[in-house]
């Protein structure tokens, strides 16, 4: 078992008080807006707990209702692969699981060696960049909470490639093959830290570009968009099940939340920002 690297600075070490802040549930998704099927996919922001709690309880509430039996989270990897670990650009963690301050997460094993017996160009189990990427991590605590007790898959990766994103693509198919009743937690930002105005430049094309399941690698190209997880987006865009669209409730940036994301900055506290949301893949 892995022991867990990142608590303290991105939610609490104190393992009552991480039982009670993943637990707690407010009631903020509307009957209307929960996910009814699986496979499904919602967007879970990543940054300290006081930052995005509130996100994520959101995101996990629409879809608290479902019975996965895995849950995948997919994950930017916010630094270069090593070239020691070319060509594979997806990363697993390795060992049998996760020690977090109050509990253990247990992952998905056998399908992890399904995977990598497949994907054997693609994807390696590596687990250093585990221990330096946060986002999983802070993710697995809103998991248990909601889905104690089912195995949990994590995937990095930093592409922006067409090709690797249609090869990333058709893992989360055979996944869906191997589990049908699988939820997908998209880790994701909507753009790097950048000036405010251009913060929200960003993180207002991006979701246009979401909400209309539209391509996002040309945008990438021409520096329209920065989200973290572009690659993510992009294989969850070529599924065939659901609907190629994304439905945000929430966004935020400084712990203030709104319901729409505003044209132009209103408050501005800082000079650079980042903009967070949750979000879930529609349904037909």
């Amino acid at each position: 078992m892995h022991t867990s690297e990142h608590h303290t600075i991105f939610y609490p070490d104190d393992p009552e008080e991480l039982s009670a802040q993943s637990a707690r549930r407010p009631e903020l998704t509307s009957k209307t807006d929960k996910l009814t099927s699986l496979p499904a996919a919602i967007i879970a922001p990543h940054a300290s707990y006081p930052v995005a709690l509130d996100l994520l309880h959101q995101s996990f509430s629409a879809v608290s209702e479902l019975c996965p039996k895995l849950v995948v989270i997919l994950a930017p990897l916010h630094q270069q692969a090593l070239d020691i670990d070319k060509p594979q650009f997806l990363f697993f963690p390795t060992e049998e699981g996760i020690t977090l301050p109050h509990t253990e997460i247990m992952y998905a094993t056998e399908i992890r060696s399904t995977l990598l017996s497949l994907f054997t160009d693609a994807i390696k189990a590596e687990n250093s960049y585990f221990v330096e990427e946060a986002a999983v991590e802070l993710t697995l605590p809103l998991v248990d909470a909601y889905y104690k007790g089912i195995p949990v898959l994590p995937l990095l990766t930093n592409t922006v490639d067409a090709d690797q994103c249609r090869t990333y693509a058709a893992v989360v198919k055979k996944i869906v093959a191997l589990v049908p009743e699988t939820l997908f937690v998209v880790s994701a930002n909507l753009n790097a830290i950048l000036p405010s105005e251009l913060a929200l430049d960003h993180a207002n094309a991006v979701v246009s570009l979401l909400e209309k399941g539209e391509p996002l690698l040309e945008s990438v190209r021409s520096k329209r968009i920065s989200s973290c997880s572009i690659a993510a987006f992009e294989a969850l865009r070529h599924q065939g099940w659901g609907k190629n669209g994304w439905a945000f409730t929430l966004f935020s940036t400084e712990g203030r939340a709104c319901v729409q994301l505003p044209k132009q900055i209103q408050i501005q506290t800082k000079e650079r920002l980042v903009w967070h949301a949750s979000a879930t893949r529609k349904e037909v």
